[in-house]
């Protein structure tokens, strides 16, 4: 209870002495994804956007506007920056992380939906999640598989319930048409400053939890990574994956 109230009185203090967390204006940008789909990568090339703030998961749920209010005041405490006028970023890749239907009218946020084919994405769960994390459960590709389709029917009803401004990625374009991705997602969210394929690394950059930990996130810049193609992934697994692959993006395309 006495770190409640002291966590409490801190942002209390906080608020008063940056008061545009409250009474400036707020965007919000969510990204809605998966692991493995490249995430880590796009929300560091969107946070390093001054109209932008926010690079990796938050891990939060959305069910009011008290939840809207902790993200400003943990974004500008984090990243020491003024977030009036700007976008606040969070990516949503878990289904415990829920935002309620209430948000979406109150917040008017714009969501990016970014989704990665089912071969590479369990691939690299398996190699990143099961190797690399030694997270033994994902060491088999089904659990991987298991995870992809609930994430991907989740993100389905989310894009079939929401109204709110979308956009859909393919998570291969971001490595393979970097240039006319950004360019679309730029002209998307009225930036007035172009994004760039080179991006900041910040404080929790390369740490488990907070999004990619490989040595990968830490180039700075956008580069192709291969397949993890020693790792063997059914064809009866990567059918499953296509199939919830397919109807997922067939929701949000319809939007």
């Amino acid at each position: 209870m006495f770190q409640l109230k002291s966590k409490t009185m801190k942002d209390i203090y906080f608020v008063v002495r940056h008061p545009e967390i409250i009474f400036g204006k707020s965007k919000y940008l969510f990204i809605f994804s998966h692991m493995r789909s490249r995430s880590s990568l796009l929300s560091h090339i969107l946070g390093s956007n001054p109209s932008i703030c926010g690079y990796r998961e938050l891990h939060k749920s959305y069910l009011n506007t008290m939840d809207l209010a902790n993200m400003r005041i943990q974004l500008s405490r984090e990243l020491s920056v003024n977030i009036d006028n700007k976008y606040l970023l969070d990516k949503i890749l878990h289904n415990n992380c829920l935002i309620a239907p209430k948000i979406f009218k109150i917040a008017q946020p714009k969501v990016l939906f970014l989704l990665r084919e089912p071969r590479g994405t369990i691939q690299s769960i398996t190699h990143y999640m099961g190797y690399f994390r030694k997270k033994n459960k994902y060491q088999n590709p089904q659990e991987g598989l298991t995870y992809y389709c609930d994430r991907l029917a989740c993100i389905k009803n989310y894009a079939q319930e929401m109204d709110c401004d979308s956009f859909f990625l393919d998570s291969d374009d971001i490595i393979n048409n970097t240039d006319t991705v950004l360019a679309e997602l730029s002209n998307w969210l009225q930036l007035e400053v172009p994004l760039e394929q080179n991006y900041q690394t910040f404080q929790k950059t390369g740490k488990a939890g907070h999004g990619d930990a490989s040595p990968a996130i830490q180039a700075g810049t956008v580069q192709k990574t291969s397949q993890s193609s020693e790792i063997e992934v059914s064809e009866e697994i990567v059918k499953q994956g296509q199939m919830s692959y397919q109807s997922c993006k067939e929701a949000i395309l319809r939007k």
